[in-house]
């Protein structure tokens, strides 16, 4: 009985183990956060900020826009404008889609319950210098105020070195 109840011991440790790395932050994101969009819709004028640092600019960069809406938004994507400002006077502005459904209306999010999590990239990979920079972004669909957008996120991830 003590064997079987080491043994059990011994599988539960090494099953916790193999599990807690899938858990952690991947090593290759060098930034990612969330900001909340009021609740009674995106102002079209509001812009959503996100501040981070490059501190190793020996490797590209990919950045990933992150939307979080809720079940009953009423399109099937959105467009957005981002403006991305670095050092050296670095600056960039762009507008770009996020398809949110296929044809049929099905999400092409991941979703628990009413809440659809998007992840898409809007710039490839790209050499950022060492320093800070500023990407804000704001919605830019026909609605003033843009309902049932919950969260807007930005993911830089740290590629391939630069040779």
């Amino acid at each position: 009985m003590k064997h079987i109840r080491i043994f059990i011991f011994g599988i539960i440790i090494a099953l916790a183990t193999s599990l807690l790395p899938s858990c952690s932050p991947s090593k290759n994101i060098a930034f990612e956060e969330f900001t909340s969009v009021d609740p009674g819709g995106w102002d079209w004028k509001e812009k959503k900020k996100f501040v981070f640092k490059i501190d190793d600019d020996q490797h590209y960069y990919g950045l990933n826009c992150e939307l979080r809406i809720s079940a009953n938004y009423a399109y099937s994507n959105i467009w957005l404008i981002y403006t991305i400002k670095g050092p050296k006077k670095f600056m960039h502005k762009e507008q770009f889609q996020m398809v949110l459904s296929d044809n049929l209306g099905k999400w092409n999010g991941q979703g628990v319950s009413n809440l659809i999590s998007f992840q898409v990239p809007f710039m490839g990979q790209q050499k950022l210098e060492k320093g800070v920079y500023t990407i804000e972004f704001n919605q830019n669909m026909r609605d003033e105020k843009l309902k049932d957008v919950n969260n807007i996120g930005l993911q830089v991830i740290r590629g391939q070195m630069i040779l």
